[in-house]
């Protein structure tokens, strides 16, 4: 496993111009949000700055994005057959599938610690050491899901509509799920929706990361099921395509 995770961080490694790109759209969006959209972001909300609680949602909503982004990839690898020689290696599907998520959550790093700089440079949000260890390592970790859900997307649709498909989700993801609307502005019953959303469970994390209040130890338990409910699925995907001749 560890040779094809290499290789498949060769990969991802000389495509230099998709980790630029992930990095400098939420970085624009967080700056056009907190600087062109005149609000205050000193004040309050949920009891820290809305400028570090922007932070979290853009660089998560940066991050979900990136991970499923990778469904395309994997749409083309099988139609043009990869999929098929990799069955004839030894490895399982659930090592595959490890492998191809892990590449995936290292990509977005960049986007994370560049949207972080932002609010730094930007708003001089400030944070303890281990709040920013914390942080980051939340909002990588809290990516798995997502990773997993691109690829079993990637692993079951055509390749022609599966960055559509990409897109429809993350919207949903990413809306609903308080990353680029607050929760508190929807009525009752989608709140209620909102908080069974995986992507409302990876930005409760990474706002109590920085201290505000309202997450609970059950946010990381939903996640992680939601984590293990996309692992079968992607695997099961792979088993699928890679069996069709």
């Amino acid at each position: 496993m560890l040779g094809y995770l290499a290789f498949e961080l060769r990969r991802v490694g000389r495509i230099r111009g998709l980790l630029v790109f992930s990095s400098l759209l939420p970085t624009a969006f967080y700056v056009v949000f907190t600087v062109v959209g005149g609000d205050d972001v000193s004040a309050l909300h949920r009891g820290v700055p809305i400028a570090a609680f922007a932070m979290v949602s853009v660089a998560g909503w940066g991050a979900v994005v990136g991970v499923l982004s990778h469904s395309s990839g994997v749409a083309y690898e099988r139609s043009d057959g990869w999929l098929r020689q990799l069955r004839t290696t030894p490895l399982p599907p659930s090592r595959v599938v490890a492998a191809r998520g892990m590449v995936a959550t290292l990509t977005v790093l960049p986007p994370i610690v560049a949207v972080g700089a932002a609010a730094v440079l930007l708003h001089d949000v400030s944070l303890p050491v281990g709040r920013w260890l914390t942080l980051v390592l939340v909002m990588w970790l809290g990516t798995v899901p997502f990773a997993l859900l691109g690829l079993a997307l990637g692993y079951t649709l055509p390749r022609e509509v599966t960055g559509a498909a990409t897109t429809a989700v993350w919207l949903a993801l990413a809306g609903l799920g308080g990353l680029l609307v607050p929760v508190e502005s929807f009525p009752s019953w989608l709140q209620a929706v909102s908080r069974a959303l995986p992507s409302h469970q990876y930005a409760e994390l990474g706002w109590s990361a920085i201290g505000a209040v309202g997450a609970t130890p059950a946010t990381a338990a939903y996640l992680a099921v939601w984590t293990v409910v996309f692992g079968v699925l992607a695997a099961a995907a792979y088993r699928r395509s890679s069996a069709v001749r």
